[in-house]
């Protein structure tokens, strides 16, 4: 039977630890470390990407666990949770909301983000399904298609989408407009840096507000501090 994804996903703060392999503290121990602290400071959920990663933290963290994998189209850009074998895994591991690619793009395998969905929710009806995506219209796509919830964090991260990236803010008005066009709750994750940006997100209406680098990079703040201090930014 398929839990509803509200009744996994409070409202409130999820917390992203999907380090990147450059980052000092990539390790599954750390990774399992930040959720530990993410519990312990209020989140409501935490994000992990990879098996190793997942199930450090899934034997160490009470917190509902949003679990993906990383792939790529071939072309250089990041492909989330990239086949049906990533997803028996994920499942298999502990995840309670598997996260995957919801764009209209074509996989490697020849299926669309929705058509993949479609064929996620026919193999694992009971498995809830958060769908990635970068605009309204592939919100919409993915919900039809079985997803049980979206998030924002594509926007930016697609070739179609990534001038977004170049103002480094949330999408606040595709946040808006897929919570008043879907039945869903919509996840508002990618470019929260601040305080203001959360509660700008919350206030937009996001059912959680997923934040990452700005909690789990020590490196990327470092830097931006270094860069504020010699007055480079």
């Amino acid at each position: 039977m398929r839990r509803s994804i509200s009744s996994i996903l409070h409202r409130g703060l999820v917390v992203s630890v999907q380090l990147d392999a450059g980052e000092p503290l990539h390790t599954p121990q750390h990774c399992a470390l930040f959720a530990q602290a993410a519990e312990a400071g209020g989140a409501v959920a935490v994000r992990a990407e990879g098996l190793a990663s997942i199930g450090e933290i899934r034997a160490t963290c009470r917190l509902p666990l949003i679990g993906c994998t990383r792939g790529d189209y071939g072309d250089g850009w990041m492909l989330v949770t990239p086949d049906m074998g990533a997803v028996d895994q994920l499942a298999r591991v502990g995840a309670d909301v598997v996260a995957l690619d919801g764009t209209a793009r074509t996989r490697p395998n020849g299926r669309s983000g929705p058509e993949f969905i479609a064929e996620v929710r026919a193999r694992h009806p009971g498995l809830p399904i958060l769908a990635d995506i970068s605009t309204v219209e592939e919100g919409a796509a993915a919900v039809e298609a079985g997803a049980d919830a979206v998030s924002t964090v594509l926007c930016g991260r697609t070739k179609e989408t990534y001038q977004h990236a170049l103002e480094s803010a949330p999408p606040l008005d595709l946040l808006a407009s897929l919570v008043a066009g879907l039945a869903v709750p919509v996840l508002a994750e990618g470019f929260i840096w601040t305080l203001e940006e959360a509660h700008a997100a919350a206030a937009a209406g996001a059912w959680c507000v997923v934040v990452g680098g700005a909690i789990t990079r020590p490196r990327v703040l470092t830097q931006l501090f270094a860069d504020a201090v010699e007055g480079r930014s």
